[in-house]
């Protein structure tokens, strides 16, 4: 039985909002209730009017691979149409908006900033609210709790991967989220958020008593979405994160990599709150697909103490320096477009810098901290937990 009941969980409770509306739901298959219904299933069982269905990155379904690009599409079970936002767009066109009512976001968000379904919400708020239209947030656990690390984005570095000026590891639920876009960015939407019951901002998702809904293909487990909180940084090198593999982000390795070798430098900074060993493994997705890749798993041993947003930095300080011949920063994924995909990542220039200069975690992450301050008292004014 959950502790938390989801937005989506209480829609019984706000009937009246959505009886009598057209409505756009912006959501994908995370967005279940208690029984595993999903929100088309319980809006179709409330006889509520679903005109249209927007979905982003990995698609309505969540099926397609990171970074594929999903075209628009008519769903026949749910007879309603399916506007792709990570496809040959990433913001609707007015002429989706304008004859809705109010439109819904409910997705299961992850907490990180390099997470694109942010910036899908972000983006239709900005419309709905230059129309008028009224956005209602089915409030989730952010499934990281409510702890914030990790640099803010400087302006010169936004992308879909990263905006607003947030760090790596925010702590907000989506619903806080969305009351921080709409006022620190002067959006000017007409913003509701149901929220949840039951629900503590420090608690991880597995303490809500929710189903793991899989936000993504490559996130299978709250393990490894507590390592992509920094193990992401490393897609921004020419390294595999076991992308197509059982273990994405708790695998890192490449067929130049010596795991021997990284596995004894690696052990070497005492991080704690984890334990690593050597690895072997055939990514059948994204870099190296297909290859036999070397290197090391992680697995989370402490989820208080761990820090991987450090060791993701000494990871990439220690294959830049150890393998520095066949090392390459990447430029071209997630369309990169030319611009190092480490920086869209880290929100800066200045991280990959040091670490060209030698310089690890110890001395690279304690210039952000101020950073991290900042943020955990601006979001105080978001909370609603």
């Amino acid at each position: 039985m959950s502790i938390v009941k989801t937005g989506l969980s209480l829609i019984n409770d706000n009937i009246d909002l959505f009886r009598g509306k057209k409505i756009g739901l912006l959501t994908n298959a995370t967005a279940v209730d208690d029984n595993l219904r999903t929100i088309l299933d319980v809006f179709s069982s409330n006889a509520f009017n679903t005109v249209r269905v927007f979905g982003p990155e990995h698609g309505f379904w969540g099926a397609a691979p990171d970074g594929e690009r999903v075209s628009s599409s008519y769903d026949h079970r749910y007879g309603v149409e399916v506007v792709s936002l990570y496809g040959e767009k990433e913001r609707p066109d007015k002429e989706e908006l304008e004859d809705l009512d109010i439109i819904v976001y409910d997705i299961q968000d992850v907490g990180l900033r390099f997470y694109t379904y942010l910036y899908s919400l972000a983006y239709m708020m900005e419309e709905c609210g230059k129309l008028g239209i009224q956005v209602v947030v089915l409030d989730r656990p952010n499934p990281l709790g409510d702890r914030i690390e990790g640099p803010i984005i400087e302006p010169d570095y936004n992308s879909f991967v990263g905006g607003y000026s947030i760090p790596v590891r925010y702590g907000l639920t989506i619903g806080e989220l969305a009351q921080y876009f709409n006022k620190a960015f002067d959006m000017g939407v007409d913003l509701r958020v149901i929220e949840m019951k039951g629900y503590r901002k420090e608690m991880y998702y597995d303490q809500t008593g929710l189903h793991w809904s899989t936000p993504s293909p490559n996130l299978p487990a709250l393990e490894h979405t507590i390592l992509f909180s920094g193990f992401c940084m490393l897609e921004g090198v020419n390294v595999s994160v076991g992308r197509g593999t059982v273990h994405p982000f708790k695998y890192v390795g490449a067929p130049w990599i010596e795991p021997g070798r990284l596995l004894k430098a690696l052990k070497s900074f005492r991080h704690e709150g984890v334990a690593f060993r050597e690895r072997a493994f055939v990514p059948s997705l994204s870099k190296y697909k297909g290859e036999l890749c070397q290197g090391v798993e992680a697995y989370v041993t402490d989820r208080e103490k761990i820090k991987p947003l450090n060791i993701a930095i000494d990871l990439v300080h220690l294959i830049y320096t150890m393998f520095t011949k066949d090392f390459e920063w990447d430029t071209a994924y997630h369309e990169a477009g030319g611009r190092h995909h480490f920086d869209l990542i880290t929100g800066n220039g200045s991280v990959r810098r040091a670490i060209e200069s030698g310089e690890d975690s110890k001395t690279v992450l304690p210039a952000y901290e101020q950073d991290t301050r900042k943020f955990e008292e601006r979001a105080k004014e978001f909370r609603i937990y």
